[in-house]
């Protein structure tokens, strides 16, 4: 398992077209698998490593009253997900 530097993941993936700033931050947010390890100021990555879109979050409140109607059924589906994950 041979390691690369973020830059040239960059290269090699997408042809440069993101800055240091962001490869930094896909790598400190979890967003590239297998995850890089830090060495040193610089990040590694295996030259297999792929970039994996994150899952967008919601949060819900937990003071939402669901007992109000008319409720949407799209909406109300979301939130009956949310809360049982």
């Amino acid at each position: 398992m041979r390691l690369i530097t973020l830059q040239q993941w960059n290269e090699r993936l997408f042809n440069g077209r993101y800055t240091i700033n962001t490869l930094r931050a896909w790598a400190r947010n979890g967003y590239i698998s297998p995850a890089p390890s830090k060495i040193g100021k610089d990040w590694m990555v295996t030259e297999q490593s792929q970039y994996h879109r994150p899952a967008k979050s919601v949060q819900i409140p937990a003071n939402i009253d669901l007992n109000i109607m008319p409720t949407d059924p799209v909406v109300l589906q979301i939130l009956n997900q949310q809360r049982a994950a």
